[in-house]
C-alpha cells in the first residue's frame, strides 16, 4: 500500500525537522516553502525600534516572544546589548520550539500549558498583569492584535519589536515541476500566511483540487480562512507545532488513502 504523499510548506530554515518527522511516521514527503523569513533592515523603522526596545529590555516586567523565527532574530540582537540577561523580565515563549530556543539561550521562559495560542496565554497571563505593567510582544511584521488588544483593555502598556518580514517565497520552476510530478494528497500548513501563499500559487495545479486535497492547519481561525478560499477538506491541529500537525494526520486514518 502506498502511503500517502505530504507537502511540508514551512520556510527553509524550519523544514527539515517536519520532514523527519513525517518520514518516520511511514508518509512520502516533499518541501515546498510557501513562506519566506527576512530580517528586518535595521536602519527601517522597525529594525530602529527593535534597537531601543532592546536596549530597554530591563525596563520590561514581561516579554511575550510569538514565534522560532521571531526568538531567532531577537536574540541575534539583543545579545549584543545583554551578555547577562536582566533580572525581574518574565518571558513567554509562544509554542514548545519557542520556549526551547528561549531556555537553549539561558532564559527562563514559560509558556501555557493549556495550549501555543494567544488565548491560551491570555488565559494564563492576564491574571498576572498589573496596571500599567510594560509588556514587549516580539514578533514578525503585522499579525494578529489578540495579545495587545486583551492586554492593554488590563491596563498593560504594550510594545512591539517586529524583527523579522515575512515575504512570499520566489520559486524556481524545477521546484514547482517536483511538486507536480510528486503530486501532494496533503498540506502541511502551519500559519495562515502561508495558506494564503499556497492558495496564490499552487490553487491553480491539476492536483490542487479544492475539493479533494487534504489540508493540515493549525487552529480553526486558520480553518476559517482555508474554508472562504474554497477548500473543504480540512483537519485542524490543536497547535502550530511540527508533533501537533503531524499527530493530527495520523489521527485522520489517511495513511490508507491512495490516489
Amino acid at each position: 500500500m502506498t502511503a500517502i504523499k505530504v507537502l511540508v510548506t514551512r520556510p527553509v530554515a524550519q523544514a527539515k525537522a517536519m520532514v523527519e518527522l513525517l518520514q518516520k511516521q511511514g508518509f512520502q514527503v516533499q518541501h515546498l516553502p510557501c513562506l519566506a523569513i527576512e530580517p528586518v533592515q535595521l536602519i527601517s523603522e522597525d529594525g530602529l525600534q527593535s534597537k531601543r526596545l532592546a536596549m530597554e529590555l530591563s525596563t520590561f516586567d514581561h516579554v511575550i516572544v510569538i514565534s522560532t523565527n521571531a526568538a531567532q532574530h531577537w536574540l541575534d540582537l539583543v545579545q549584543d546589548y545583554w551578555p547577562q540577561w536582566p533580572v525581574g523580565v518574565n518571558w513567554w515563549g509562544m509554542g514548545e520550539s519557542t520556549q526551547a530556543m528561549l531556555v537553549a539561550a539561558g532564559i527562563d521562559a514559560g509558556r501555557p500549558a493549556t495550549g501555543d495560542t494567544s488565548e491560551a496565554l491570555l488565559a494564563h497571563l492576564l491574571p498576572q498583569i498589573r496596571m500599567h505593567d510594560k509588556v514587549l510582544i516580539v514578533r514578525g511584521q503585522g499579525g494578529r492584535q489578540t495579545l495587545s488588544d486583551a492586554l492593554t483593555a488590563a491596563g498593560a502598556k504594550v510594545d512591539y519589536a517586529q524583527c523579522y518580514q515575512r515575504k512570499m517565497p520566489q520559486l524556481s520552476a524545477l521546484q514547482l515541476l517536483q511538486v507536480d510530478e510528486f503530486a501532494p494528497q496533503a498540506v502541511i500548513l502551519q500559519s495562515g500566511e502561508t495558506l494564503e501563499n499556497f492558495d496564490a500559487l499552487l490553487a491553480h495545479k491539476p492536483w490542487c483540487d479544492k475539493h479533494n486535497i487534504v489540508l493540515v492547519l493549525p487552529s480553526m481561525r486558520v480553518a476559517d480562512q482555508a474554508r472562504a478560499l474554497g477548500y473543504s477538506v480540512l483537519l485542524t491541529s490543536s497547535s502550530a507545532s511540527n508533533q501537533s500537525m503531524c499527530d493530527t494526520l495520523l489521527q485522520s486514518m489517511l495513511l490508507p488513502i491512495q490516489k
